[in-house]
């Protein structure tokens, strides 16, 4: 089990409660706690963005004990329901993403407390969940892509590939699937891409 991913998830766990525990001396006494189509519709005490910091990073650290369960099986050789080759490779970059988009969540609520003081936005809430949305869709498109494209690997990221075969590694198969759906995947951010230019037009 490789301890510097685990560490990683953890990291970035702990991210969202760090985040509003370093915002909290700069935030007012009441600020916007949920935010509706007319903006926001719940106002509360600062400390409370703590809630729902608190319930992102104990679902997260779970899901980290989950894998760390998950990838000491899959050492072991046990090959219980649980066990499984291509999902149990895909876990680390699955979850790394769903972190790094929680913080980023996170970090929109408190960026939008400030507005209530000298601080403002220079786009509105609902904007900038969709840029932000938008700019992780992109990348986690982009980075599986070249990297896909530049080494022929990666093929678990996307189908939960279980193995490669010894045809496969003989006639290049698996890294023909690699370069291919990398080259997809490519293709697709780039609509992304054009509709993000265009939103923020």
């Amino acid at each position: 089990m490789s301890r510097a991913r685990v560490a990683v998830l953890l990291a970035l766990a702990a991210l969202p409660v760090l985040l509003t525990a370093l915002a909290q001396p700069f935030l007012p006494d009441i600020v916007p706690l949920h935010y509706g189509t007319n903006g926001a519709d719940r106002w509360g005490s600062k400390a409370e963005l703590f809630v729902a910091a608190g319930i992102i990073a104990v679902i997260e650290l779970a899901l980290v004990g989950l894998y760390t369960v998950v990838e000491r099986q899959r050492e072991t050789g046990r090959e219980d329901w649980i066990v499984v080759n291509g999902p149990v490779t895909a876990m680390f970059p699955t979850f790394a993403i769903l972190y790094a988009i929680m913080a980023c969540v996170q970090a929109v609520y408190l960026f939008a407390a400030f507005q209530l003081t000298e601080f403002t936005l220079p786009v509105d809430v609902g904007k900038l969940y969709v840029y932000v949305l938008l700019g992780l869709v992109l990348l986690a498109m982009l980075a599986p892509a070249f990297y896909m494209l530049i080494t022929g690997k990666g093929l678990s990221l996307v189908n939960f590939h279980p193995g490669t075969s010894d045809l496969e590694k003989r006639t290049g198969a698996d890294k023909q699937q690699a370069r291919a759906i990398g080259g997809l995947l490519l293709f697709l951010a780039g609509f992304v891409l054009v509709e993000f230019i265009l939103l923020l037009k």
